[in-house]
């Protein structure tokens, strides 16, 4: 799966990041696809993770100052393996991408087994060698989220992805991130040190603001975190849309699409409508009174009037001083046959 040709067709790619907050029940996880795709969103990204591939149990409870229980609830929210053919049969059957972030060398071989299109990597992974490394070989597209990335990262894991497409996704590894701190012209920066690369934008803020922002700064693609219960205040809830409210920021990046227009181009393209207008707003040159043939034509003669039908009122200084050849009436235009 290409993403250029999938940017190049939508002119976007929105991804429903819908995380954990299935909250382990797989059919909170195929409604999520249904309600994901009625919002018109492009994929629905999974994560694929475990507590004992993620967590030294001790020593992060320990960092955290966690009580030494705090994981006992991660396996209840996982995605569970076999999940993968029935989810993904569902994404299918309702013509939307799956997606899902590995979290490890196992879940890329897990995610290889049912022959994954696109594999996702979260900030927090960008300088995971081995898991780099095993989803290189796989020459399959790549979205890197790079919150938590030096450029000096970034550089490094994209010479390990070096035969994979790789988009790069500016963050703000808040929960929900403020506006103050998700700076969004780091978009720009990414654009001018990454020229190769898809920049998009994953959205932890809040709302709807920052994606639309993100979009004029030229993200082609946002992750925006889904869910079917926002009135739930923990974990990712707090910083997910609804179907409904994904569908309405959907619509808002398109028609901030729309409003940008066409890039990289020096001349202003006229719409239709405007080519009208420069024929009955702008002007042309008339004559303020009757001048026989033989008169020399000057200032005073002359009054700029619409529509510009006639010889352009930019021509104004070339026509002081000509002879008509013609007689011209007054308030008649005057045209290039009406000189010698």
């Amino acid at each position: 799966m290409n993403l250029n040709k999938i940017i190049k067709k939508n002119n976007i790619f929105v991804i429903a990041e819908a995380g954990s907050n299935h909250e382990g029940d797989i059919n909170v996880a195929l409604e999520m696809v249904r309600e994901a795709k009625k919002a018109n969103a492009h994929a629905i990204k999974f994560q694929a993770f475990t507590r004992e591939l993620l967590f030294a149990d001790d020593e992060y409870c320990k960092a955290l100052n966690l009580p030494d229980n705090a994981l006992d609830t991660v396996h209840a929210i996982t995605f569970k393996r076999e999940w993968y053919p029935i989810i993904m049969e569902e994404c299918k059957k309702n013509k939307i991408i799956f997606l899902s972030t590995p979290f490890s060398v196992e879940a890329v071989d897990d995610m290889e087994t049912y022959d994954i299109e696109m594999y996702k990597i979260a900030s927090c992974d960008i300088n995971n060698i081995p898991l780099l490394k095993r989803i290189a070989t796989t020459k399959k597209s790549v979205i890197l989220s790079t919150g938590l990335a030096t450029n000096k990262e970034i550089k490094e894991a994209l010479k390990i992805l070096k035969n994979n497409e790789v988009a790069l996704l500016h963050c703000c590894v808040e929960y929900p991130a403020p506006f103050e701190d998700i700076n969004l012209n780091r978009i720009s920066v990414l654009h001018q040190l990454f020229k190769k690369q898809i920049i998009g934008y994953s959205d932890h803020t809040i709302g709807s603001d920052a994606a639309i922002v993100a979009v004029s700064k030229g993200a082609k693609i946002i992750e925006k975190h889904f869910t079917m219960t926002p009135e739930k205040q923990e974990g990712d809830h707090i910083i997910s849309l609804d179907s409904e409210n994904l569908k309405k920021i959907i619509e808002s990046i398109n028609n901030t699409i729309s409003m940008l227009g066409i890039k990289n181009k020096k001349e202003k393209i006229f719409t239709k409508k405007e080519k009208k207008e420069l024929i009955y707003a702008k002007r042309s040159i008339y004559l303020r009174n009757d001048i026989q043939a033989g008169s020399i034509i000057n200032e005073s003669d002359m009054i700029a009037l619409r529509p510009n039908t006639g010889i352009s009122v930019s021509k104004w200084e070339k026509l002081i001083g000509k002879k008509l050849r013609v007689d011209k009436k007054a308030f008649e235009k005057l045209s290039e046959r009406d000189f010698n």
